[in-house]
């Protein structure tokens, strides 16, 4: 029963219009579709398109990306009808990269989102590859180091860099920490060239790691002003004036200082090679004294470090005496007859007399090398007495006159008798004819002898 009452009912259903129609869009909706996949099939394409990234968000944060495998383009997997896929293009769709979510070093991964589908077509974006990506971050730092002067080369003999001063002395860098950590010291390097055509330089600086090695992120970065002064050190220097009182001397004097440094242009410092103090007046003093010297310091010329004022200490002793005897043999006579018919003769045989003069000295005096003169041009026959003069060590004077006797007397030479008439037999000598009186004694006539005075003597008065 129910079997027939299923037939019946299912017949009257194919016989009722409504059902015939529905059947028929049905069948029409599944030929066009047999023919739609047919002429415009199904399928799949892949499209590579630029990605963007806000890499620019972790400064806010002082980190950076130190490494990563971000692409430039990725590959977004698009489906769809044949012809739709072909009418997509690469600007019909946006690929970011967002980076807002780092706030420390410790993201290691990023996921890559699928892109965004721009266009008109009807299409399904299906995946992107790659979906991740490693990145590597790493914190950016600040650190403050000072600035220090490289010097290189030398500077002539004498001179040196003084108030050396650098705009800026210090310098604050930032970079990836691993570099900033790696600093050493920073420089600036300043040729000796250099440092002798004025008074400041303006160079880059330069940063070095432990390994003596630049960094090259952070080399030059910054410029520093050196401002200094050229120094140069040399002897004070000045002289004696006037004389102490009769029988004392300067024995020696001294500074309070040897040496003074003056700063200035390097083309008047050359020309430069002692600074005179005051002259030192010793007159008429008879006792050591102390006395303040100003320097005379040239124009346009600063001292570094130094008082403009030396002191001396002068050091005034009085003359010692001793009594000297030389032998008369050192004593030359001059001036006399060079004829021959006139004999000189110092009766003495020793000479006496008193020099003075530092006490060093003539506890050093060599009576050997005293020698002396007497001039008999103005003698007469007989005994007289006569000046000698002496020539003695420098720094040693006389301490009044000396005279000796000196005996003038004439030579008596008998006649040459006439030679006796020609003789054929032998020839006639005549006898030589022997002078009466005492044998002539040659006379030397020296060039006349001045007393000296010692050098290191004269210098120091």
């Amino acid at each position: 029963m129910n079997k027939r009452f299923k037939k019946i009912n299912l017949n009257n259903f194919f016989e009722k219009d409504s059902v015939l129609r529905v059947l028929s869009v049905l069948i029409g909706i599944l030929i066009w579709f047999i023919v739609l996949d047919y002429q415009n099939p199904m399928d799949e394409r892949t499209i590579s398109i630029p990605l963007r990234t806000n890499a620019n968000v972790l400064d806010s944060s002082n980190i950076k990306l130190v490494s990563s495998n971000i692409p430039s383009n990725v590959d977004v997997i698009i489906k769809g009808r044949k012809q739709r896929l072909e009418k997509v293009t690469a600007n019909d769709f946006e690929a970011f990269l967002d980076l807002n979510s780092i706030y420390d070093t410790e993201t290691t991964e990023l996921i890559i989102d699928v892109p965004i589908y721009t266009g008109d077509e009807d299409i399904i974006v299906s995946g992107v590859n790659p979906k991740t990506v490693k990145i590597k971050l790493e914190n950016i730092i600040r650190k403050e180091f000072p600035i220090n002067v490289l010097w290189l080369g030398n500077l002539p003999e004498g001179y040196e860099i003084v108030n050396v001063k650098l705009n800026p002395n210090s310098v604050i860098l930032q970079e990836l920490e691993s570099v900033m950590n790696s600093v050493e010291k920073v420089v600036v390097s300043v040729d000796a060239d250099q440092l002798l055509k004025g008074d400041s330089i303006n160079k880059r600086i330069e940063v070095y790691n432990g390994n003596d090695k630049i960094v090259p992120s952070l080399d030059g970065s910054v410029q520093a002003t050196i401002g200094y002064n050229i120094a140069k050190t040399i002897p004070i220097s000045t002289t004696i004036a006037g004389e102490p009182k009769k029988d004392y001397y300067v024995q020696d004097y001294t500074i309070s200082q040897n040496t003074v440094t003056i700063m200035g242009n390097y083309d008047l410092l050359k020309d430069i090679n002692t600074i005179s103090a005051e002259q030192l007046n010793v007159d008429n003093v008879d006792q050591s004294f102390q006395r303040d010297l100003k320097l005379l310091v040239p124009e346009n010329i600063q001292l570094y470090n130094s008082p403009d004022v030396v002191t001396a200490q002068v050091n005034i002793q009085k003359y010692s005496d001793r009594v000297v005897n030389v032998p008369k043999s050192s004593i030359t006579i001059f001036g006399g007859d060079v004829s021959g018919e006139t004999n000189y003769r110092i009766l003495e045989d020793d000479i006496t007399f008193s020099v003075k003069g530092p006490a060093e000295i003539l506890n050093t005096l060599d009576i050997k090398s005293i020698k002396g003169f007497v001039d008999v041009s103005h003698t007469t026959e007989g005994i007289q007495l006569v000046v000698v003069r002496l020539s003695l060590p420098s720094g040693i004077y006389m301490d009044g006159e000396v005279l000796v006797n000196v005996e003038t007397e004439k030579v008596i030479i008998s006649p040459t008798p006439e030679p006796p008439p020609e003789s054929n037999d032998k020839t006639y000598i005549p006898p030589i004819p022997t002078p009466s009186g005492p044998t002539p004694t040659p006379s030397i006539t020296p060039s006349p002898i001045t007393p000296t005075l010692n050098s290191d003597i004269i210098d120091e008065l």
